[in-house]
């Protein structure tokens, strides 16, 4: 590295040498031609003057009078001659000019750089000369100034020469020592001087050349060098690297094995509790939220203990990746132990986000697991706590979301829990929910509703399809969209779905009686009553017990309910058709069945889900797929009805297209039993 460091300042100061010597070299042409040019010009100066000088003197002497004739052999006259054709015997490398700016002869008009020096002098009347280089050329330059002598031409005009006064009508008025014009004497650089600059390019070429080729020399030496150098560093950095490398992959695996889970790949207790006050640390600065979500599968240790451990490790797997698929990227999931999970939230907006996440979880661990040819379920309970709201700590977030999941378990488990019940209205809603849902029942709050379904052709009924609603003795009529959910999360959907089809088939069958057709009753099945072991003699008994025909009814099932147990729904859908009940598969083309079951299903009709029939006929795709949907009912020699109808351009494209059958606020919206009965059987 010395040599190298060496041979680098030897070539910077050559460098430097040779740059100096070559400026300073070109500098003393220049200075030398300048000098010249300058002498010279000098010299043609004082003799112009001189000449001048002695023909105004002649004339002075000898009293020669200015007339006509002697007018032309006055210096003003005679010097234009005198200087083209000196200009003409050193082939134009000399031009002399006698200029003004206010000339009696045209051809002494001064040029733009004349006109800047006569400015000039009569700003700095005390310089004498000025000897400029431009453009290739050197410019000595002098004024001419108004003489005694020179009065007679350039005075007043009463004092000018009769020749003077008969060929001009104007004068000048000049004053002694006033500036009257300009000798301009120009010179071009000689051939001499462009000899001198073409050795000194020559020698300038052979220094760069001479330093190039010193350059290589060293670039030789130096390359050899750094090759040696370079070998053996490579060799050291590859023995170093391989060191580097293994010890890294220990480290990494002591790591891993110190903050994963063997099994899962998740954090550990030790890493997720250093993220948790991490991300208490991270809301604390940005006044966000955080939640901490406790997660405990149901029932996991009789799975263990019934199926082995093997199998309780891949529910736990399979558990894992589930969850991983509905957290955000920013979100922590661990396992802490056994069947615990906990998952940290950070940068919430509202507790309504972690609501969200948990009915989440809920869904996708409901979904069957599929292991080593073994269906499985199983479900969870879910303890909450929130920063700051109810600890400002790791250890207190912990302790608060663990005693909310045990709560979740003793409210008959498969469901969350918050860690206070008075952080959100939210949360206490739900409780007074689902706590008027279990009394609502004894207490004969809910109340069946029909929808018309409308042959659009006849314009008469053809069905009803039975609704429910639950008049709450303070809130008033609720619809079932706020507690079909509740109902489906706490298990009470079974006994809601039961009244429905109890009370709807008692009232089809009074309705019969009293010589009204309302047409087929459609009934709402939900997926805990198709998977109950009971309900088809459930349902028999109920057909049997109050009267009524099985042709009268149709159960309407969703995709996702068939598809979430297809073997089990197909057998238990059989013996139902058997019955002479017919089935529709409700909301259709919104979830994910599969044809090769969809043609092994006993159905009878396709009920085309509102939010295709919302967006015709001015989107589309929608008209597309509704059209594709009633081709395929032909097809396979379905019936197909649609719902959620609410225009006359609806209802047009629908009918052209196939489809006859429509329920939807075109006709009505869902009403209580006794309007259905005024307005379509005694009106």
């Amino acid at each position: 590295m010395k040599s190298l460091r060496f041979f680098i300042v030897l070539a910077l100061l050559l460098f430097v040498i040779i740059a100096y010597e070559t400026y300073d070299q070109y500098k003393r042409i220049h200075n030398t031609q300048k000098l010249i040019i300058k002498n010279e010009s000098q010299s043609i100066s004082e003799f112009i003057s001189s000449f001048r000088q002695t023909y105004q003197d002649v004339f002075l002497r000898h009293h020669i009078v200015v007339d006509d004739k002697s007018i032309n052999l006055l210096p003003i006259k005679t010097m234009p001659e005198i200087s083209d054709r000196f200009s003409e015997s050193v082939q134009g490398d000399v031009v002399i000019r006698t200029v003004s700016d206010r000339p009696r002869n045209p051809e002494n008009i001064a040029n733009d750089f004349e006109l800047e020096m006569i400015q000039h002098f009569r700003d700095n009347p005390k310089e004498s000369y000025k000897f400029i280089e431009r453009e290739n050329a050197f410019y000595y330059t002098k004024p001419l100034l108004v003489k005694e002598s020179c009065l007679q031409c350039h005075g007043k005009r009463e004092d000018a020469i009769p020749s003077i006064r008969d060929k001009y009508e104007n004068a000048y008025d000049y004053q002694l020592g006033d500036v009257r014009g300009l000798l301009n004497i120009k010179i071009k650089e000689r051939g001499f001087f462009a000899l001198l600059y073409s050795d000194f390019i020559s020698g300038f070429t052979i220094a760069i050349t001479l330093y190039m080729i010193f350059l290589i020399i060293i670039y030789i030496l130096i390359r050899k060098m750094r090759l040696k150098d370079e070998q053996y560093t490579q060799q050291l950095e590859i023995d170093i690297t391989k060191k580097i490398s293994e010890i890294e992959k220990q480290k990494d695996s002591l790591y891993d094995q110190a903050h994963h889970d063997a099994l899962t790949g998740l954090p550990n207790r030790i890493l997720f509790n250093d993220r948790l006050e991490h991300g208490i640390e991270l809301a604390k600065h940005h006044n966000t939220m955080l939640a901490l979500l406790f997660v405990d599968l149901d029932y996991f240790k009789q799975i263990n203990d019934s199926l082995g451990h093997d199998i309780g490790d891949r529910v736990l797997v399979t558990v894992t990746e589930r969850l991983k698929a509905k957290i955000h990227k920013e979100d922590t999931l661990a396992r802490l132990s056994g069947d615990e999970f906990t998952i940290i939230m950070e940068d919430m907006h509202s507790i309504e986000d972690a609501s969200l996440l948990a009915r989440k979880i809920h869904e996708v661990l409901l979904q069957p697991l599929h292991i080593e040819g073994q269906t499985l379920y199983t479900s969870c309970s879910i303890g909450i706590s929130f920063y700051p709201q109810d600890g400002a700590d790791a250890s207190s977030l912990i302790k608060y979301a663990d005693a909310a999941m045990y709560k979740a378990k003793t409210e008959g488990r498969n469901n969350f829990q918050f860690y206070s019940s008075d952080m959100t209205a939210l949360a206490m809603e739900r409780v007074v929910m689902v706590t008027s849902l279990r009394q609502a029942m004894n207490r004969d709050e809910f109340m069946l509703y029909c929808q018309p379904q409308i042959d659009a052709k006849s314009e008469k009924l053809v069905g009803v399809e039975a609704l429910i609603r639950w008049n709450h003795p303070t809130m008033g009529l609720i619809l079932p969209a706020k507690f079909i959910p509740l109902a489906e999360e706490t298990g009470l959907i079974v006994d809601i779905d039961r009244w429905v089809m109890k009370t709807a088939i008692k009232q089809i069958v009074r309705w019969r009686r009293d010589g009204y057709d309302p047409g087929i009753l459609a009934l709402n099945l939900s997926a805990r009553q198709l998977g109950s072991d009971d309900f088809v003699l459930k349902l028999q008994s109920s057909i049997e017990d109050h009267g009524c025909h099985p042709e009268w009814l149709e159960l309407e099932v969703t995709e996702g309910q068939v598809m979430n147990r297809p073997e089990e729904s197909i057998m238990k859908l059989n013996q139902i058709s058997s019955m002479g009940i017919e089935i529709a598969i409700d909301d259709f083309g919104t979830g994910y069945s599969s044809l090769a079951y969809l043609k092994r299903l006993p159905i009878d009709k396709l009920k085309i889900d509102q939010s295709f029939v919302r967006g015709i006929p001015d989107e589309r795709e929608d008209t597309a797929i509704i059209k594709a949907i009633i081709d395929l009912a032909k097809a396979l020699n379905l019936d197909v009805i649609a719902e959620g109808v609410e225009t006359n351009a609806q209802r047009e494209l629908l009918v052209e297209s196939g489809c006859d059958i429509i329920q939807g606020y075109y006709y009505d919206k869902p009403i209580p039993v006794d309007e259905i009965e005024k307005k379509y059987f005694k009106s």
